[in-house]
């Protein structure tokens, strides 16, 4: 599952600049995440009573992925450093990955 939410340099950044250059990297990034394996399964965004930056540990948005194996886990975190078209989606925004199992007490 990767947490997420924007920065404080997000909400500082002019709107120009971040339907420009901002969100067209996040977008590559989800993409990214899906040319290296990680299939989407569930999203919860949780902001219907939040607004502005989210403090830790708190976060506003939840992606739910299936990965075959930890190495994917770890290039889906790498992907969110990497510079591209001068943009670094990690200068925008905060990510944790955490990786579990199946809950013992649901899962069969």
């Amino acid at each position: 599952m990767i947490e997420g939410s924007a920065t404080d340099t997000f909400f500082a950044a002019s709107e120009e600049e971040k339907n420009e250059r901002v969100m067209p990297r996040f977008a590559q990034i989800l993409a990214e995440w899906e040319q290296l394996g990680a299939r989407l399964v569930a999203s919860l965004c949780d902001d219907v009573f939040l607004v502005g930056a989210t403090e830790s540990p708190r976060w506003a948005w939840y992606l739910l992925f299936d990965v075959d194996d930890i190495d994917v886990a770890a290039a889906m975190i790498q992907a969110t450093r990497e510079t591209v078209d001068g943009v670094r989606g990690d200068r925008w925004f905060r990510f944790e990955l955490r990786i579990g199992r199946p809950f013992w007490a649901r899962e069969e």
